[in-house]
């Protein structure tokens, strides 16, 4: 799942607490959060807890999203 695309996520930039396991942004900014590297990103970035910013209006080929779906049990 890491490293393919990066992962566009409902957050806006900003600053964040110093000690959080999910941690939430501002409600509103200029810039959405990112996170998980692309195909042409070193290893660094290429994790789910890597955190990056872009304008929503931003296209470049390594940005996308994934889909996620409940399974019933």
């Amino acid at each position: 799942m890491h490293g393919n695309v990066w992962e566009w996520c409902l957050d806006w930039s900003g600053d964040l607490p110093s000690i959080s396991s999910d941690p939430l942004g501002p409600s509103s900014g200029s810039e959405r959060v990112r996170r998980g590297g692309s195909w042409d990103n070193n290893a660094d970035s290429c994790n789910s807890s890597y955190r990056d910013d872009s304008s929503p209006t931003d296209v470049f080929v390594g940005f996308g999203f994934r889909l996620v779906r409940t399974l019933e049990k």
